[in-house]
């Protein structure tokens, strides 16, 4: 079975169960708050009214036997009125709207209504009773009339409705607890669903998940580890995963991958061989034809010299000029000839070496120190690392980007070199800053072609290969080189070196 359909099949299983425990919870859910909505609007009410009625009946009776053995406080009259008129009146219509809620089979029914007729008789007394003690002052006649009323009547309501409110409390105390361990049980259920599909739910996924992860996990294992033998080198490394699945197609394109690695790796290297043989070639017809061609460029210079010096008062205005051309386009071609064999000398002594990059920019320096006295120049520079490289290279490095600093000067502008330097975990990387006549964006990637020049022969001299060269050092050294750069704003050369280079 393919991953993908086990993936859907344990998917469904499992919100087969988590629907069936939705339903159950939901059932059970409505059920307790039914009964909970039960206990807060009719059995706490209830409760609520009868303490209220209980509390009240007390201090009825409790407040009329004061006033009838002689109690005349205008607050406990008031109090008695107040209970008259608004309290039973109050507790009354909460009775009756009790009943109405109750079903006619209940037995808590006619004790409802027994407590509503005694509360209308008390009601009808007591506004005797109020009319009574309104017209008692200094009226010991009426005060006896209230007092019997008291004894014969009230009493008797007092205890017939202390009675039918006891009952009803113990009934009601009786659904209440009903009521209350219906809604335990209700919310156990409720945990014991979750938890008996929460177990179940779990154990199964354990052994879909145990199931599909081996399903996944070994063909994965066998895939990273020849994945990791062909990083290494090992490209006949090959995967042997059986199955009708997604893993087991993936093993047959990943020896596909292989196979087609190996056999643009072999092509690759060969081409690699090839390209190596012509550089080879091309670097000795480089360092042959610049060393040859100095031999002739030096007779020609020579005699053309020769020919200046013994016929120079023969010769007309015209072949004068002529001359001082050939001696010219001589002294160029010999400058281009020594850059040309200079290029081709990079990297002839492959041997690595401790370098002190200080000593390296002192020395350089001291040979600059007239041309920087001259042109008022100023080279600041870090405190420079000691790097493994080849020196005489990374002398020509550092010169070169010092020159080029000193060289395209500003007009009315001392030159400024400023070299840094920052630690960037596996490489150094540099920086050569200048102040002078900076360059377009267009040509940061240009100067770094062998004889690309960015301005006229007359106004900077040079024939544009120097920051090629540096190019190629920073190469060897597995570096990067890039320039940051505007017109007018001077130009800083960035370049890494590797710190743990062993060979070139």
């Amino acid at each position: 079975m393919k991953i993908s359909h086990k993936l859907i099949l344990a998917f469904s299983v499992l919100i087969v169960i988590l629907t069936a425990e939705i339903i159950l919870n939901q059932v059970i859910t409505n059920r307790a708050t039914k009964t909970y909505e039960t206990l807060q609007s009719e059995i706490n009410p209830t409760l609520s009214v009868l303490k209220h009625y209980e509390s009240i009946n007390k201090e009825f009776t409790l407040l009329l036997n004061n006033r009838v053995n002689g109690d005349d406080r205008i607050s406990s009259i008031n109090r008695i009125r107040g209970i008259i008129d608004v309290e039973l009146a109050y507790l009354e219509a909460e009775l009756k709207s009790i009943k109405e809620s109750i079903p006619i089979e209940n037995p808590d029914k006619l004790l409802i209504e027994e407590l509503i007729k005694d509360t209308e008789k008390l009601i009808s007394i007591s506004e005797k009773l109020k009319l009574l003690f309104k017209n008692s002052k200094n009226q010991q006649d009426l005060l006896n009339t209230a007092k019997g009323i008291y004894q014969s009547d009230i009493l008797v309501l007092h205890a017939s409705i202390d009675k039918n409110i006891n009952q009803l409390n113990v009934n009601y105390k009786r659904e209440f607890e009903a009521y209350n361990n219906e809604l335990a049980k209700n919310l156990k259920n409720v945990s014991n669903i979750i938890l008996l599909t929460g177990t179940f739910g779990i154990i199964l996924a354990l052994i879909i998940t145990f199931q599909i992860t081996y399903s996944i996990s070994d063909p994965i294992f066998k895939l990273k580890k020849a994945a990791l033998k062909m990083s290494k080198g090992n490209l006949d490394e090959r995967v042997q995963i059986t199955g009708d699945n997604e893993l087991a197609e993936l093993g047959k394109h990943f020896n596909h991958m292989a196979n087609a690695l190996k056999k643009s790796f072999n092509e690759q290297e060969n081409q690699i061989e090839e390209i190596k043989s012509v550089n080879k070639e091309l670097e000795q017809f480089v360092y042959v034809a610049s060393h040859d061609l100095q031999e002739p460029l030096r007779t020609m210079s020579s005699y053309v010299g020769l020919i200046r010096e013994l016929y120079i008062d023969k010769l007309d205005d015209n072949a004068s000029k002529y001359m001082s051309h050939v001696e010219d386009a001589s002294l160029r071609m010999k400058t281009l000839i020594k850059d040309l064999l200079d290029y081709s000398k990079i990297g002839k002594e492959k041997t690595v070496t401790t370098v002190d990059l200080n000593q390296i920019v002192k020395d350089i320096l001291t040979d600059h120190e007239l041309i920087i006295k001259d042109s008022n120049s100023t080279v600041d520079y870090d405190v420079l690392p000691t790097v493994n490289g080849l020196e005489v290279e990374l002398k020509q490095l550092f010169q070169n980007l010092i020159n080029n600093g000193l060289k395209f000067r500003k007009e009315g502008t001392d030159p400024h070199v400023q070299i840094q330097v920052e630690d960037q975990g596996e490489y150094w990387q540099f920086s050569v800053k200048d102040n002078g006549i900076g360059m377009d964006k267009k040509f940061h990637e240009r100067v770094f072609i062998i004889f690309q020049r960015l301005h006229n022969r007359n106004d900077y001299q040079g024939t544009g290969i120097g920051l090629s060269i540096c190019k190629k050092i920073v190469d060897m050294h597995k570096g990067e080189i890039w320039i940051e750069s505007e017109v007018n704003q001077g130009s800083t050369f960035y370049f890494t070196i590797f710190k743990d280079l062993n060979e070139i």
